[in-house]
């Protein structure tokens, strides 16, 4: 899970610096697991592709300013569209989990009116994953990928070198009179 401890903010960097860093690794966390959700054979890519999307547009959200509005609004718009097709798939993944163990230790005649509920919910999955692979289809069609990297590239340029200035660094230098 790409967590606080993950992402490369110390204090010393600087708000860009954050961005690119907090983005990319959400980034990744989603796309990383973009071909076992695709797969649909590990409801944990799905579920990890979900948590990574969330995480990415609040991330958005938070870096926004680095962006121009109008590039904002597409990435938070596609963000938020696989978000919602992620959501819906797993929160009847979800559903459906629950009623199972509700349903498991129950004497058949009560067990048959949870399995009917369950059932039905598969249903609604499969509608929802088609749906989803529609989204992913989508994302792929659009270049969504190499487009938000680039955008990010534009917005926030990745650093020439390992020993990039950190503000610290900056304001020492100066301090000592460099510029």
């Amino acid at each position: 899970m790409a967590k606080a401890a993950d992402t490369p903010v110390t204090p010393d960097i600087t708000f860009k610096d954050a961005a690119r860093g907090v983005l990319l690794a959400h980034y990744h966390k989603m796309m990383d697991n973009l071909p076992g959700t695709r797969a649909g054979e590990d409801i944990e890519a799905l579920h990890d592709m979900r948590v990574g999307s969330r995480r990415l547009r609040a991330a958005l959200s938070v870096f926004a300013k680095v962006f121009s509005k109008a590039e904002y609004q597409t990435l938070d718009k596609q963000v938020s569209d696989i978000t919602d097709a992620l959501g819906a798939v797993r929160d009847l993944d979800v559903q459906m989990d629950y009623l199972r163990g509700v349903r498991d230790p129950l004497p058949p005649n009560e067990a048959y009116g949870v399995s009917r509920l369950i059932e039905g919910l598969s249903k609604d999955r499969d509608k929802n994953r088609k749906k989803l692979v529609k989204a992913l289809d989508k994302l792929e069609k659009e270049k969504f990928g190499p487009r938000f990297v680039k955008t990010l590239d534009r917005a926030v340029p990745p650093p020439k070198d390992a020993e990039r200035p950190t503000k610290t660094d900056k304001a020492d230098k100066n301090k000592k009179g460099g510029r």
